[in-house]
């Protein structure tokens, strides 16, 4: 065991110095460096693509206040882009991708809403404080209206988008990744990445913060995976999955993909 924590001294010592060696800077003719700062004109420097469009925000998010103004990440599905927002998410129609048209513009406080589509179905990752079961603003005054987890919306009329369940998780959503049954192909499961502390159980029941990951009811050590039915995804729910080991990582995606 010492000569193997001297080789991981060492590994760590050669190796993360290549790394920093490794990191490159722009000079001063990198078209990079002299970019003009701008809201809706700022500089541009593109290698080997061209931007065939811009279209501003949409006024439901075009705010400076907060982190209402950010737009996360995107998915794309058919000829729609679902581009989500720390206060919601838009829907753009790119039949004409040097066109693009405002389907839809959606408020719901959801940070930060990492998306995914499926088929008419939209996920949207939960993890902020301030993100409430009513998508509303004005953030959390009262604990059991606190939404940390997945949001599922129908957009099959992507210019009205409809909630149709909050999937609560003990640590919360930061992004998710979808994995389809192998079994079924109408269900699908949602593994949750939550990088935060597990939530009081006061506030949602039989989450727990601890240390030891030998204790099957300590949260940190458990890894969220949600179950939709396609056909019913309002029947959407959390199954257990233990992550403390490689091992029991394995176990928990067996157990995801048998019937349940």
């Amino acid at each position: 065991m010492r000569m193997m924590r001297g080789f991981i001294l060492l590994l760590a010592t050669t190796v993360v110095p290549t790394m920093v060696s490794a990191q490159t800077y722009p000079t001063n003719k990198d078209p990079r460096s002299t970019l003009k700062p701008g809201r809706f004109d700022a500089g541009i420097a593109i290698s080997n693509m061209k931007q065939v469009s811009f279209v501003k925000k949409p006024a439901a998010f075009d705010s400076a206040a907060g982190l209402k103004f950010i737009n996360s990440d995107m998915a794309f599905g058919t000829h729609y882009v679902y581009q989500a927002n720390f206060a919601g998410f838009t829907i753009w129609d790119i039949t004409d991708p040097a066109n693009p048209v405002l389907a839809s513009a959606t408020k719901c406080i959801t940070s930060q809403g990492d998306p995914t589509i499926v088929g008419n179905l939209l996920f949207l990752s939960a993890e902020g404080a301030g993100n409430r079961n009513d998508c509303g603003d004005g953030g959390v005054q009262d604990p059991k209206d606190h939404m940390a987890g997945v949001r599922i919306f129908d957009v099959s009329n992507p210019k009205a988008p409809k909630l149709i369940k909050n999937v609560q998780t003990c640590k919360g959503s930061h992004t998710h990744t979808l994995v389809p049954s192998p079994k079924d192909p109408r269900i699908i499961y949602l593994y949750v990445s939550g990088q935060q502390a597990a939530r009081p159980a006061t506030e949602l029941a039989g989450c727990k913060n601890g240390t030891d990951p030998a204790d099957p009811t300590n949260s940190l050590f458990q890894l969220d995976i949600i179950k939709v039915p396609l056909d019913h995804p309002e029947q959407a729910e959390v199954i257990p999955g233990r992550a403390s080991s490689p091992a029991s990582i394995a176990a928990a995606s067996a157990s995801s993909s048998a019937p349940q």
